[in-house]
């Protein structure tokens, strides 16, 4: 099972974009796995400066009801239950709630952690992790997902790997995780709002952002098995049923 959260509404100023931002809880072998936090409680309850410039900008819902540690007990699970967190990375939007699961395992690229030891920038909150988390940390060795460079979580059931995507971060990972029937890549903001590739041409993803995504379409365009999900989606997308997905 796999259920698609919805962790904040947004709607920046200067876009036209009434999105969201994706968490995702996946039931495996080892107990509950997440897939980002969003925000966290105390984003909402404490906002350090730059959590409240963040959620002034981008005109955030308020209130602790969609965060990670909420959202899991309305699914029927207790908090407890998440054992692991997959982080695609550390930005303030992504990793806030990692503070609400002190007793998970947390999996993340090698490089990511690097980065935020030596030049993290405003969007990332070192509060996030100030309760040292237990990091398990990943470098790729050789493996392959459909091409992509990877690393497989050992021992879950469904399969899950992690996509190394840098460029928006040094250590932006794509996150997979096995269906019955093909695959969810959750590609975090490696890909554009909604996902929509065909928005991008090759020369602004060469130049500018979302460098990986014509590598992605052709992935895509050879294997229709394979469902994307990105970082924000709009708000209604969380409401729907397509796959597996609550309604906030």
């Amino acid at each position: 099972m796999i259920y698609i959260l919805n962790s904040l509404d947004i709607r920046p100023y200067f876009t036209w974009i009434r999105g969201g931002v994706t968490m995702l809880l996946v039931e495996t072998n080892q107990g509950g796995v997440l897939v980002d936090t969003g925000v966290g409680v105390k984003d909402h309850l404490a906002p350090t400066f730059r959590m409240a410039l963040y959620k002034k900008f981008y005109r955030a819902s308020k209130g602790v009801e969609k965060t990670a540690f909420h959202l899991v007990q309305k699914l029927g699970y207790q908090p407890e239950d998440v054992r692991h967190i997959v982080i695609s990375h550390l930005h303030l939007d992504h990793a806030g709630g990692l503070a609400d699961f002190p007793w998970a395992e947390i999996h993340i690229l090698q490089s990511e952690l690097d980065f935020i030891k030596h030049r993290p920038n405003w969007r990332y909150i070192p509060e996030h992790w100030s309760h040292q988390p237990k990091w398990k940390m990943y470098t790729p060795e050789g493996k392959k997902w459909f091409g992509f460079d990877a690393v497989q979580l050992e021992g879950f059931s469904p399969e899950i790997w992690m996509l190394p995507l840098p460029r928006h971060t040094p250590g932006l990972a794509g996150v997979a995780i096995q269906q019955e029937n093909g695959w969810l890549l959750y590609g975090s903001d490696a890909l554009p709002y909604n996902a929509r590739m065909d928005l991008v041409p090759r020369w602004f993803a060469r130049l500018f952002m979302y460098h990986h995504v014509p590598r992605i379409r052709t992935l895509i365009a050879e294997h229709p098995e394979i469902q994307l999900v990105s970082g924000h989606m709009p708000q209604k997308f969380y409401k729907n049923k397509n796959i597996l997905i609550i309604k906030i």
